[in-house]
């Protein structure tokens, strides 16, 4: 099983909407994908209620069944609507990918 994390800086507006509203947008796209693509075992999102300077305003969390279950989400093809969304409306993201198998 694999861990996808993935934290999300938001542009202050874009698209014509605040941040708030599109990583509303994006969570919401994040729910429906990862039920429609084959090999998501679970998801979890979240929006960072700590207002500090220096913070993210969204977490992603996702467990896969196999690094090629993680491969095959991200080349499909409502993943990759969804990146083009997220591109457009974040500043900076952190991605980490373990093995949960795997021991530390």
């Amino acid at each position: 099983m694999i861990r996808h994390i993935v934290f999300f800086s938001m542009k202050s507006k874009a698209l014509d909407q605040d941040g708030l509203t599109n990583a509303h947008t994006m969570a919401e796209h994040f729910r429906r994908i990862s039920k429609e693509i084959p090999g998501v075992c679970s998801v979890e999102l979240g929006l960072n209620y700590n207002s500090e300077e220096r913070f993210y305003e969204m977490a992603l969390n996702q467990v896969f069944e196999s690094k090629q279950a993680l491969e095959d989400y991200t080349n499909d093809p409502r993943h990759i609507e969804v990146r083009d969304f997220v591109r457009q409306v974040i500043d900076h993201r952190i991605v980490v990918d373990y093995d949960m198998d795997c021991p530390a």
